[in-house]
């Protein structure tokens, strides 16, 4: 049978199939290769500019807000309501709360269920600062109220509830975002079925060079193919390129294990200023209780768990940095990718140079 001038089983055929199918191979490699480069690098860029940034204001909001009822208690202990308020660190990290709150939403991309809670949580801060202002009130009128320290015992109380209080439902949102960013680096093309995706198929492209050269070897009797050489060594230079997505694999993975150790370096921080509010708290309210009052108030005071001296502020920028570190370098895969192009277009074109020599020797 011929076709195309060809007859099948013929030197020139084989020659001409072997072309053809080098061809397409180098086409599949080159796109499957692409198209995995584009998505890990797309997850990367999502974890950089969103995934990362939200875990951040979440922990910078549950830690202002802490801050912010331990400003304002100990404004209320110490009788410095009278002349200042709350306080500006309260009023500082209040604004800071808020500001993080409005930056989540703009960075989330965890679904509209994060949204939903923002807004509630958003409502929740407003009524926090409203009891605030009206314990601060009470206190100018009168130092020795009770209803001034009933309004800030209601006001911690609305940020500490274990079910529906503010720093709960952050919680709840760190568990989503964590959630989400757990999703991000395993959904899609950054399961592993998709690095296979590419491996084979560069594997099996690098064993066809290797077997026509074998096979050219022994048919002409000539050791060396110089093109079909040049075009093995750009596909060597294709597999190094996609080698810089394993390296961002490996980076978005230690994104999410330095972002697990931030977390706990943040949380111990919380926990610690909180500690010292929810102390203090317990003591200014049962100043004014009853007899007996004290072991009430005891049974509702969140008093976090916890032992020895929290991480410091240098603890806490070195593991920020960490995490930022290893985000942006797991974005910065450019190079790999124009090496990759390169490479293969290089190979496309060396092909034919290596095969149509020993194809015009049986015209």
């Amino acid at each position: 049978m011929t076709r195309f001038g060809i007859r099948a089983g013929t030197t020139r055929a084989t020659l001409w199939r072997s072309l053809v199918v080098l061809e397409l191979a180098l086409v599949a490699v080159l796109g499957m290769s692409a198209w995995v480069f584009q998505g890990t690098r797309g997850t990367a860029e999502r974890v950089e500019a969103h995934s990362v940034p939200s875990i951040r204001h979440i922990l910078a909001a549950h830690a202002a807000l802490v801050e912010a009822d331990e400003a304002a208690v100990a404004s209320f202990r110490t009788g410095a309501v009278g002349l200042t308020g709350p306080g500006e660190r309260y009023q500082n990290q209040v604004a800071v709360a808020a500001q993080s709150l409005t930056q989540l939403a703009v960075d989330s991309i965890a679904g509209a269920a994060v949204g939903q809670s923002i807004q509630l949580v958003q409502g929740q801060l407003a009524a926090y600062s409203a009891l605030v202002e009206q314990a601060d009130a009470h206190f100018r009128q009168d130092p020795a109220s009770a209803l001034a320290r009933a309004d800030l015992w209601s006001a911690s109380r609305l940020l500490h509830m274990p079910d529906g209080g503010i720093l709960a439902q952050l919680d709840g949102l760190l568990a989503i975002e964590r959630r989400a960013l757990d999703t991000e680096l395993t959904a899609g093309r950054m399961s592993p079925g998709w690095v296979a995706g590419w491996i084979v198929p560069a594997v099996l492209l690098l064993t066809l060079l290797v077997a026509i050269q074998v096979y050219l070897s022994r048919r002409f009797r000539r050791t060396l193919n110089p093109p079909l050489i040049a075009a093995t060594l750009a596909m060597l230079a294709m597999a190094a390129a996609m080698s810089s997505d394993l390296a961002a694999r490996g980076e978005l993975t230690a994104t999410r294990q330095a972002g697990d150790a931030l977390v706990g370096v943040w949380q111990a921080r919380i926990e610690a200023t909180d500690r010292r509010g929810q102390q203090m708290l317990g003591e200014l309210v049962a100043q004014t209780c009853p007899a007996g009052c004290s072991e009430t108030v005891d049974r509702f005071v969140v008093t976090p768990a916890g032992a020895g001296e929290p991480p410091g502020e240098e603890a806490l920028t070195a593991h920020i940095r960490d995490v930022d570190g290893h985000a942006a370098a797991a974005a910065d895969t450019t190079t790999g990718q124009v090496v990759l192009v390169l490479a293969a277009l290089l190979a496309m074109a060396l092909v034919p140079l290596g095969l149509f020599p020993r194809i015009d020797e049986y015209r």
